[in-house]
């Protein structure tokens, strides 16, 4: 992931859960995770090892 950019990304968060955020935009990383913020304004913190799909988005969508 790249800082500022928009990405669809599918994560698991355990050991049989899978969890989805779409249009999310990096704002952080670490060598573990990333930051991401939702549309809303939230965060949530992602596991560099738990990204099961990656997908960047034009941020003109």
């Amino acid at each position: 992931m790249e800082i500022g950019e928009i990405y669809d990304v599918v994560f698991s968060t355990g050991r049989y859960e899978i969890e989805y955020e779409n249009c999310v935009k990096c704002i952080k990383k670490t060598p573990k995770s990333y930051r991401v913020e939702r549309e809303d304004g939230t965060t949530r913190l992602v596991g560099q090892d738990s990204i099961l799909e990656l997908k960047k988005l034009s941020k003109f969508t």
